[in-house]
């Protein structure tokens, strides 16, 4: 539940923190404000995962550039994206991986959960890789 908790206070910070310069500079890509989590299952630790993408400077996620381009290819719609071939176990440590702000000025609220993380990996690529 805190790591709800902090996500929703990330969120609104950066929403304040980027409505401030949206106003002296117009956003060139129409407004990318991404709030993107990843919960992993107890066999992967029980981990909790969170960045913002803004896909501009400043930017907290480590690949910008490719979950950048990740979504500029192949949208927002976390169940249409495609694996990249790689081979994954079959072992079932199940991955709740969620995206909500906006892309390009549209809004998003994705949540989706993967069978194990190379699984959400293979299908995400960079996006969720922080």
């Amino acid at each position: 539940m805190s790591g709800r908790i902090c996500v929703f206070v990330a969120l609104f910070v950066s929403l304040f923190a980027f409505g401030g310069t949206a106003q002296a500079a117009p956003a060139a890509d129409g407004g990318t404000a991404l709030v993107l989590t990843a919960r992993y299952s107890e066999f992967d630790g029980g981990a909790f995962k969170a960045t913002v993408l803004t896909c501009g400077r400043g930017d907290q996620h480590p690949r910008r550039a490719l979950a950048c381009a990740t979504l500029a290819s192949a949208g927002t719609d976390l169940r249409t994206m495609q694996a990249d071939g790689r081979a994954c176990t079959f072992h079932y440590a199940p991955v709740e991986v969620a995206m909500f702000g906006f892309w390009r000025g549209e809004p998003v609220n994705e949540v989706h959960t993967y069978p194990n993380s190379c699984v959400a990996l293979a299908h995400t690529g960079a996006l969720f890789d922080f």
